[in-house]
């Protein structure tokens, strides 16, 4: 492994949404034994739940690249994207599709990524970060590169 990079980092992601108006995703790294490595948020338009849960992977996946990790476990309270991302169900949605190719290309970025689903209460600080962001309360934690 390089020199800078970590071994393995989990991103637990989530995204919100209510009302018409905006969209909340949110995305937290932690290392192996817990430490908090960073966490970013970001308002974004309206969209459906199932693209605000492939927006937060996308932000996911940008703050494990902006940490060096080489090897991501995505942590996701939605089964919609876990289970496509899988492999494990279609891509039937005009509007996922797109999200789900830049997802994969993304991936292919990483020596290797794993898909976790948990159940919402295990996914509290990222719901909560992704409400926040919602409400257009951005909340970015600086990023620490390295152990």
């Amino acid at each position: 492994m390089r020199k800078g990079l970590m071994d393995k980092i989990t991103i637990f992601v989530d995204g919100a949404i209510a009302g018409a108006r905006n969209t909340g995703i949110a995305a937290v790294a932690r290392t192996a034994d817990g430490c908090f490595l960073g966490w970013l948020s970001r308002q974004r338009p309206r969209m459906t739940n199932n693209e605000a849960e492939y927006e937060a992977t996308l932000l996911g996946l940008s703050l494990a690249g902006q940490l060096g990790a080489e090897v991501v476990e995505i942590v996701s309270d939605s089964e919609v994207v876990v289970r496509q991302m899988k492999g494990w169900s279609r891509v039937n949605s005009a509007r996922l599709k797109p999200l789900h190719q830049q997802t994969c290309r993304t991936v292919a970025n990483f020596k290797r990524v794993l898909f976790t689903h948990v159940p919402r209460d295990q996914n509290r600080l990222a719901d909560a970060l992704a409400a926040e962001a919602l409400c257009g309360r951005l909340v970015k934690m600086q990023t620490r590169r390295g152990r």
